[in-house]
């Protein structure tokens, strides 16, 4: 989930399904799948890690996915993170196709409203950077997530 997103509920930006499903029968029987499924998450979040270090990896992950109408958070998230590392051409790019698309819910319109104010602003990385970082902050007390040091959310070279 990329926090700028400033959501009250979860999204899984990048995700993969992992397995199938095991029902419950009882304890025994499903406590080493519950285990096993523990484990699994665990070695899927050092791969999520090792694979996004950085935002220059996201920026790069994301803007390497093609522009599909109608999958809407991939542009957005992509303008995103090509403005914060400043990426202007692919930003603009991805917000562009963000707001082509037709709004067809409040938070579409919202949404969309951001993107032309990030467009906006998308040559100043640090004006980008000061709206993520208000946005991370307000998605992760919804959330209600701990706060984090500014290096952790950016990096400790990051000039935000």
């Amino acid at each position: 989930m990329w926090l700028w997103q400033d959501l009250d509920h979860f999204a899984f930006n990048v995700s993969e399904r992992l397995g199938g499903s095991e029902d419950y029968r009882n304890d025994e029987q499903f406590s080493p799948v519950a285990e096993e499924l523990a484990h699994r998450a665990q070695t899927q979040v050092q791969r999520l890690r090792a694979q996004f270090p950085d935002l220059e990896s996201v920026a790069s992950h994301l803007a390497a996915q093609p522009v599909r109408r109608g999958w809407f958070w991939e542009s957005w998230n992509a303008g995103v993170a090509a403005a914060l590392v400043g990426d202007v051409p692919i930003a603009r790019q991805r917000l562009a196709a963000v707001l082509d698309e037709e709004p067809i819910a409040p938070w579409m319109d919202d949404a969309q409203q951001i993107a032309q104010e990030l467009v906006a602003m998308v040559r100043d990385r640090d004006a980008v950077g000061e709206w993520a970082l208000r946005s991370i902050a307000s998605c992760r007390q919804r959330l209600r997530l701990t706060a984090e040091p500014l290096e952790k959310v950016f990096g400790a070279a990051t000039s935000v």
